[in-house]
Formats: structure tokens, C-alpha cells, sequence
């Protein structure tokens, strides 16, 4: 049992310590972007920031293009 517990408090110490970047949308998205979100925040209804916070940086951790591209060769 010894054994066991030692795996077990291994595991959920690094589920702690990890879990965030499997779940959170920000976890590995660069710090401009989320800069960028967070400055739009005082448009929105202070009730509902949270909310639009989250649906953006998931909608843009969803969509975003892994090696964006130059922008000098977008013209």
C-alpha cells in the first residue's frame, strides 16, 4: 500500500501543479495576446468580463494558427 500512496500523492501533486495548462485557454498563449484581451476589458459590462474573457482566449487558443506567418508576406 506504501507503494501506492507515494504514486498517488505524486500524481496529485503534479495535477496541481500542471492541471491548469491542460484546462486554462491562456496557459499557452503568448503574453501580448493575452495583454490585448485584457485591455478591451473596460468595453465590456463589468458583469459579463469574466465571461467574454474566457469565450475569447478559448475561441482564440481554438482558432489561432499554430507558426503565424510573416507579416510582410501577408501582402
Amino acid at each position: 500500500m506504501g507503494i501506492l500512496s507515494d504514486l498517488d500523492k505524486k500524481l496529485t501533486d503534479n495535477m496541481y501543479e500542471h492541471a491548469s495548462e491542460l484546462t486554462d485557454a491562456v496557459a499557452d498563449l503568448p503574453p501580448a495576446v493575452v495583454e490585448t484581451v485584457d485591455r478591451l476589458m473596460p468595453f465590456i459590462q463589468p458583469e459579463a468580463r469574466e465571461t467574454v474573457r474566457s469565450q475569447v482566449l478559448g475561441l482564440i487558443h481554438e482558432y489561432r494558427i499554430e507558426k503565424p506567418r510573416d507579416p510582410a508576406e501577408q501582402n
